[in-house]
């Protein structure tokens, strides 16, 4: 075991886990301080695999693991300062996608350019801190004479790099403490001499300061195992109203008590509005005033327990409120002025409210969906938002059959755009059979449209519904008096093969595009820097991990929508992957391939297979059951693509560029990536299995070679 601490294999094992918490690191929290990567998520993710490529080409070269926190630390002080945190506004104007509460600057090419620029440099920022990874991990590939060994010490790294990240995510700890453990992994790493332990200490100290420097003052700052929340309090004219929160530095929601004692004993804050529409006609209790007799409600997206203390003003006697991020819910225990949370009649389920959906088993009175609208993605492989697969034709028909014979589904929603609300009516139209009530509201009452809210209403029976309405002068009045009439032509409807909610049409949209086309430029350029010492790109490993890291994004999407697009279901996806591979080399290590031309075969019926089996046939198994079931279903593929990779790669007598290939084609499966905002997510399979072609076709040579 002291041998085993001393070899290269436990400095493989260490570098792993380096690169893997790193990455996250960055990944989460640069795209929760400058909001624009948090849309754009891969981006960090790109970054990090064309350092490390381009590490892995000149892994001959002198390696200096101390520029990579040089790096490390520029990059958090850029990420503090203010040109990088208005790179959201500057990329805010395109119109035909939506960053939410940052309609701020017109389409407008100039600050375009100007936030792709800053973008560009904060890409190639992280790109710099990994570059020396790079190098080491190829140095050491190049270096070991049993390369499965080596590869698969690389994947048991990473599989606790993974865990390692989601577990701090899991207990709420700040980036300060990732970026410490970030920083101490690489201290194996470095030349130890006194002048370089000093700059190590000096980076660490001034990267630790500067990234605990607040943006703006708070009561608390939360980091949640999906977010950041920052709570501020509340005061008008001397009284404590409650608190807002603002999640990735964005506002998102209040917890206020709006109880009609508490409205009536401020006159002097209330006074200038109506009091009847703050008790009557607030979101949160509006809709119970389309049924007689609710006894059970399920709320999902129930936030800080707003929509909760709701219902419990209705004296609703069984709620099920459904909230994704726990760290949300524990401010509304902490924080909420009507403790809405406490109340025995409420049941808080931590959970995807897709997720919930499935395995729900009663019928209720009503559904109201709270605002889910997301500021984060479900994960740093892909660009699909944790509430995408809330608002699509399929989620809407599942809520539908949840709902009793004379069952109410309400809908708020602060569409800022006239397509959403469109989309959205459409959709609930299109469930129903039938057009759903839309009427515009404010959180609190008081009859303004306030930021696009709207509020849809819908039920199993319509006419039941209408006369509830009609019997009701008040609520009469205030829905003729609030109507929206959504007329603005065809708008594609969203579904869960194209869940993307905030993009008006199926192209890529124009910032992603911009983004995109000014990578593309950018890496074309370093190419011939890379390229210049007359080492080439193996197409053959550059196609390989290509296709790998875009049935991955295919993988991870789809188990988001079959078991919740949580912090949880990505961490066991990435790791069976990641096991799958493992087996691989366990399975070319024992057994000896002459020929892997029939790993190519069943390497291409299977994605063919995943093309054509529609996933709710998994429905009948037991949760569980499921889970282990499509997680070996769906990465199969990468089960024989990896039996290729470690055979090819034994056999590549250039470690170092069959590496650097290999990630540098990672980078181009996440570009495109965005094909999906045009042909969905399933269409990418049949991309999958080209790019796996390309790679036999240009692997053709090691199919019958040698073990080198």
């Amino acid at each position: 075991m002291k041998n085993f601490f001393k070899s290269s294999d436990f400095h493989i094992v260490i570098l792993s886990i380096w690169m893997l918490f790193l990455e996250l690191f960055l990944v989460r929290w640069i795209s929760t301080e400058i909001r624009i990567f948090a849309y754009v998520s891969n981006l960090v993710l790109l970054a990090c695999f064309i350092g490390m490529g381009a590490g892995c080409y000149f892994s001959h070269k002198k390696i200096n693991v101390l520029f990579s926190f040089l790096m490390l630390t520029i990059s958090i002080l850029a990420v503090k300062s203010i040109p990088f945190l208005r790179i959201t506004d500057l990329l805010s104007g395109f119109s035909d996608s939506v960053i939410w509460s940052q309609d701020l600057i017109s389409n407008n090419l100039i600050p375009a350019l100007k936030g792709i620029t800053l973008t560009l440099f904060m890409f190639g920022m992280v790109a710099s801190i990994f570059f020396p990874l790079g190098q080491v991990l190829g140095s050491m590939f190049k270096a070991h004479n049993k390369i499965i060994v080596a590869y698969s010490f690389n994947i048991l790294g990473s599989i606790v790099g993974i865990w390692l990240f989601s577990l701090l995510s899991f207990i709420y700890t700040p980036p300060l403490i990732w970026l410490i453990l970030a920083m101490v992994c690489g201290l194996l790493f470095i030349e130890k001499k006194r002048w370089n332990l000093q700059l190590f200490l000096l980076f660490l100290l001034s990267s630790s300061i500067i990234i605990t420097i607040p943006i703006s003052r708070t009561a608390l700052t939360l980091w949640s195992p999906y977010q950041k929340l920052d709570v501020y309090n509340i005061s008008v004219g001397g009284v404590d109203m409650g608190y807002t929160v603002n999640v990735n530095n964005a506002n998102y929601m209040e917890l206020l008590n709006i109880s009609p004692d508490f409205i009536n004993s401020h006159h002097e804050i209330f006074g200038p509005y109506n009091i009847s529409d703050f008790s009557r006609f607030s979101q949160y209790e509006i809709p119970y005033m389309f049924k007689d007799g609710i006894e059970d409600v399920l709320i999902v997206g129930s936030g800080g327990g707003n929509d909760v203390a709701g219902a419990l003003r209705r004296n609703i006697k069984n709620i099920d409120a459904v909230e994704i991020d726990p760290g949300i819910y524990k401010l509304g225990l902490m924080f909420h002025p009507e403790h809405p949370y406490e109340d025995n009649k409420a049941h808080i389920y931590i959970d995807d409210a897709r997720s919930f959906f499935k395995k729900a088993k009663k019928k209720y009175d009503l559904i109201s969906f709270g605002l889910l609208d997301s500021h984060t993605v479900s994960s740093s492989y892909n660009n699909i938002r944790l509430d995408h697969y809330m608002y699509t034709i399929e989620s809407f028909k599942e809520a539908k059959a949840l709902l009793k014979d004379d069952g109410v589904m309400a809908l708020a929603f602060a569409a800022t755009k006239p397509w959403i609300a469109e989309r959205l009516n459409k959709l609930i139209k299109q469930a129903f059979g039938e057009e759903p009530l839309c009427f515009a509201i404010s959180p609190y009452g008081n009859g303004v449209f306030n930021r696009g809210w709207i509020m849809y209403v819908i039920g199993n029976n319509m006419e039941l519904l209408r006369e509830k309405v009609d019997s009701q002068a008040q609520l009469r009045e205030y829905i003729k008096k609030q109507k929206i009439n959504l007329a603005i032509g065809n708008v594609k409807l969203t579904t869960d093969d194209w869940p993307y909610l905030y993009v008006e049409k199926p192209v890529i949209p124009k910032m992603y595009l911009c983004i995109i086309m000014s990578l593309l430029i950018l890496l074309t350029l370093a190419g011939k820097v890379l390229f210049s010492e007359g080492k080439k790109l193996n197409f053959h490993f550059l196609f390989l991990g290509a296709a790998f890291l875009l049935l991955e994004f295919q993988n991870i999407s789809k188990a988001s929508l079959l078991f919740g697009a949580t912090w949880l279901v990505n961490a066991y996806m990435i790791t069976a992957i990641l096991v799958l591979i493992l087996l691989a080399n366990l399975f070319v290590y024992y057994f000896k391939i002459t020929n892997m031309r029939p790993f190519y075969y069943l390497l291409w019926i299977s994605v063919l297979i995943i093309y054509i089996t529609p996933l709710h046939n998994f429905n009948v198994y037991n949760y569980y059951l499921k889970a282990t079931i499509i997680a070996i279903f769906l990465n199969i593929p990468i089960f024989f693509a990896g039996i290729i990779f470690i055979n090819s790669f034994k056999r590549f007598p250039y470690k170092d560029i069959a590496l650097g290939s290999n990630l540098l084609g990672a980078t181009l499966g996440g570009l495109l990536e965005s094909f999906s905002f045009i042909v969905g997510i399933k269409a990418l399979l049949i991309l999958v299995f080209a790019l796996y072609f390309f790679a036999y076709l240009f692997g053709r040579e090691l199919i019958f070679a040698k073990d080198s």
